[in-house]
């Protein structure tokens, strides 16, 4: 699914210290965009990589805020945290799409897609059967 690959960042996905500066000099993409040093304990560095890390933490930033995001993930066990930030990141996308819904509005597409594959379904069963 692309929104693992675009929100996790992908340049620790296996490091499960919780943060870090892991790339030397170039600060997580939640810091380029909050234009501050990112130092060694960043709660964000493992999810938001320097490269394409700042526009999606936009989207979180606008939708959540910085420090909502960051209080939340420090109350959340490390080895759930980027299934966290992936949630949240689908979230943050989902909501500048749609303000009001949200992602409910694509649960709700997808429901409505199940029960018209159902009746399909049930219709060539009927079908097959009187054949």
């Amino acid at each position: 699914m692309s929104i693992n690959s675009s929100c996790s960042g992908g340049n620790n996905s296996n490091n499960n210290n919780g943060g870090g500066n892991s790339s030397g000099g170039s600060p997580c993409g939640a810091c380029k965009f909050l234009r501050r040093k990112c130092v060694p304990g960043c709660i964000f560095a493992p999810y938001f990589d320097s490269e394409q890390g700042a526009t999606h933490f936009a989207a979180v930033h606008k939708v959540f805020g910085a420090s909502n995001v960051s209080k939340l993930l420090l109350n959340i066990p490390v080895h759930k945290r980027l299934d966290a930030v992936v949630t949240i990141c689908y979230e943050a996308q989902a909501r500048l799409r749609d303000p009001v819904y949200g992602c409910v509005a694509h649960i709700f597409a997808l429901q409505q897609q199940v029960i018209h594959n159902n009746r399909l379904i049930n219709w060539w069963v009927n079908w097959l059967m009187i054949c």
